[in-house]
């Protein structure tokens, strides 16, 4: 499927999101430490990406050194994804995708020629060319399908920290005009966070297109594009 060009907007936060464009298995290996020590995941961030998608499952992105990137499909298993749908606060893996099923991603291909036995603590323990080492495309992009079933306790890695340790755990799109006549999914909208005391909006003084590019890796999308204000305003 080919990329599709749609327009996001809000008068507090302004952008527009580019949309773009399984193998089952056996049971997940027991991991040999539990997911509460996973001390050699320190430093690094795990979220699921892509589009479309439920929430259990997606293009799987690393955060390491700042810098969000996505893992190649070369010599991918289904052990690899069991070890990964644990890092992403899941107990077991169900299936994964290739070649980009979810879209492909942007920014750094951390991993390539992943090989995991499945029990790993930590994705780190796993074999690989190493981290940036890769000859791979994002259409080349892994996904996972995690079992619905979360890890008890388990924090999750998708939450985004802002300012103030205040932490923004769902992004919606409002639609600015009716539900009736905008097709779904909702591509285009008033931008609001769910904070613990419910859906608030957020004001556009110092909102840049960096904004929004968060904003869309949030919703699933990988980039941005400016919106016609006037047609709002």
């Amino acid at each position: 499927m080919g990329p599709v060009s749609v327009w996001q907007w809000s008068p507090w936060g302004l952008l527009l999101c580019l949309l773009c464009s399984s193998c089952l298995g056996s049971p997940s290996p027991s991991p040999s430490v539990g997911p509460e020590k996973r001390a050699g995941s320190q430093g690094l961030r795990f979220r699921l990406a892509g589009f479309p998608r439920k929430p259990f499952e997606g293009r799987v992105e690393i955060q390491r050194a700042g810098e969000w990137g996505t893992i190649c499909d070369d010599d991918f298993t289904l052990q690899a994804a069991h070890v990964l749908c644990r890092e992403l606060g899941f107990t077991e893996a169900t299936g994964w995708t290739h070649s980009a099923k979810y879209g492909p991603g942007t920014g750094r291909i951390w991993l390539d020629n992943l090989s995991c036995s499945g029990t790993e603590r930590s994705v780190t323990e796993c074999a690989s060319r190493g981290w940036g080492n890769s000859d791979c495309t994002h259409d080349e992009d892994a996904g996972v399908i995690c079992k619905d079933q979360r890890l008890p306790g388990f924090s999750d890695s998708n939450v985004i920290e802002v300012e103030h340790h205040l932490q923004v755990e769902e992004v919606r799109l409002r639609p600015a005009v009716g539900w009736g006549r905008r097709p779904l999914p909702v591509t285009e909208g008033l931008v609001e966070v769910r904070l613990p005391d419910g859906w608030s909006k957020v004001c556009d003084k110092s909102w840049s297109s960096h904004n929004s590019h968060v904003v869309c890796g949030m919703l699933g999308f990988p980039s941005e594009k400016r919106v016609n204000v006037a047609f709002y305003r």
